[in-house]
């Protein structure tokens, strides 16, 4: 009887210690999660887009099975998307293959993100002293700017 008793008090404490030991890793994994904030989303063409904000580093996440990521985001967090009327202002430019065009402005700057063919391409950062607002968006003329500035290369 004691065997068994010693026997069931061992796999006791190991039980127990295998659990402690995936609450840790589970505590470690949310708090990755945590530390990525998404500061805004969009869906353009079925591709879900998410900007993040990872202690001050931003970075774009992409979900989509149409579309791969060329490249990354370098405006600083937190970033946002510029609208107009609720809805990411978006711009198509059919002459150089480009689907859409938007705006990522983060503190400092704006860069531009392109939808051409089967890639989602982040553009070049652009720095700027006055920023826009971001329910409000800019002209048309920027995005015409960043479309042609990174078919150029």
């Amino acid at each position: 009887m004691k065997i068994y008793l010693t026997y069931l008090c061992t796999f006791i404490i190991c039980f127990s210690c295998s659990q402690n030991k995936n609450r840790a890793e589970s505590a470690d994994i949310f708090e990755k999660e945590l530390k990525n904030i998404i500061t805004d989303t969009t869906v353009i063409n079925g591709a879900l887009i998410e900007l993040l904000d990872n202690n001050g580093k931003s970075s774009i996440r992409v979900n989509s099975k149409k579309y791969f990521l060329s490249g990354n985001i370098k405006a600083i967090a937190p970033c946002r998307f510029l609208r107009r009327d609720g809805r990411v202002l978006s711009f198509s430019y059919p002459d150089i293959g480009v689907d859409h065009t938007i705006i990522v402005q983060g503190r400092g700057g704006i860069q531009g993100i392109l939808f051409k063919k089967d890639s989602i391409i982040c553009g070049e950062y652009i720095t700027s002293s006055s920023s826009y607002n971001i329910e409000e968006g800019a002209d048309e003329i920027l995005y015409f700017d960043f479309a042609h500035r990174t078919y150029k290369k």
